[in-house]
């Protein structure tokens, strides 16, 4: 089990892949480390080099006090862990809360980029109108978690998730687990995380700046892609807009979390976005899976 020891505390890492083959660094989801990738992502690490890492408070990675947890600290780690490995230069992206680290990161540290992918994921809502009403939904969703969190604890968030997602998701049934295999996964966050690292991270992800008046000068390739089901979807648009170097993709079938939805469509798009950065071709564009 490997650590690296960045900005004081101890972080997991894991290389799966070719080692010849392009380096992505890949950032997991709120409340969803390393080893809650679906099961595709051994089919992407069959052509890629992919470096997995867990998040500050999350998973394998410590819990430091809660005042240290914020997205541009989140970025930062991620900086010092590519440090630690001697990586210059990557692929980096990430899904739903590591698109927003991922975005944080390209804006903090674009030298860093081969290229970028958001997915899933905004990068700021409260300086669009159009979209301000979506960044409301994010905060009072996480204010209602950490309510539920502190007077139930995380087996009482898991209890009321699984049974909203039985009662009241439209989406759920086309996911690609079935509902007893979603609520599954979902009751691994108990072992996953400590209501501790569970709180600060929602606080840092309501709490967090608003990149949309920075991404307009993102230069390196990006692919932002998002299902076509997902509330993000306009913020989505919105930030390939931005983004004058981007490729946008509208993954058909799929809410929040393509990985879920529509597990070989992500990985067709994640893998021709690479090979095309790779091999120099302009990624520019829209289309649809």
């Amino acid at each position: 089990m490997a650590h690296a020891r960045v900005n004081g505390i101890d972080i997991w890492y894991e290389y799966r892949g070719p080692e010849d083959a392009p380096l992505l660094v890949l950032t997991h989801g709120f409340a969803g480390p390393t080893d809650g990738w679906p099961p595709i992502i051994d089919e992407v690490t069959e052509r890629l080099r992919v470096l997995f890492y867990d998040v500050r408070g999350h998973g394998r990675t410590a819990v430091p006090p809660p005042e240290t947890f914020s997205i541009p600290q989140f970025a930062a780690d991620l900086r010092g862990l590519l440090d630690f490995l001697g990586i210059e230069q990557a692929h980096v992206g990430g899904v739903s809360m590591g698109g927003m680290i991922s975005a944080q990161f390209a804006c903090d540290y674009p030298e860093r980029l081969r290229s970028l992918l958001l997915m899933d994921t905004t990068a700021g809502n409260q300086g669009d109108q159009e979209t301000a009403h979506i960044e409301r939904q994010i905060v009072e969703l996480f204010v209602t978690y950490e309510r539920i969190v502190l007077e139930h604890g995380l087996t009482g968030l898991v209890e009321r998730e699984n049974r909203y997602r039985h009662e009241r998701d439209p989406y759920a049934r086309y996911s690609s687990f079935s509902l007893d295999e979603q609520d599954a996964r979902n009751a691994k966050k108990i072992e996953r995380m400590t209501p501790a690292g569970y709180l600060a991270a929602a606080r840092a992800l309501r709490e967090r700046p608003d990149l949309t008046s920075r991404t307009p000068s993102i230069t390196a390739p990006t692919l932002v892609s998002c299902g076509e089901w997902d509330m993000f979807y306009p913020c989505a648009q919105r930030d390939h807009r931005l983004i004058p170097n981007s490729r946008f993709v509208t993954v058909r079938g799929a809410a929040h979390d393509t990985t879920n939805y529509t597990p070989q469509k992500w990985k067709r798009l994640l893998r021709e976005f690479i090979d095309d950065v790779e091999a120099g071709r302009d990624v520019r564009g829209e289309s649809e899976l």
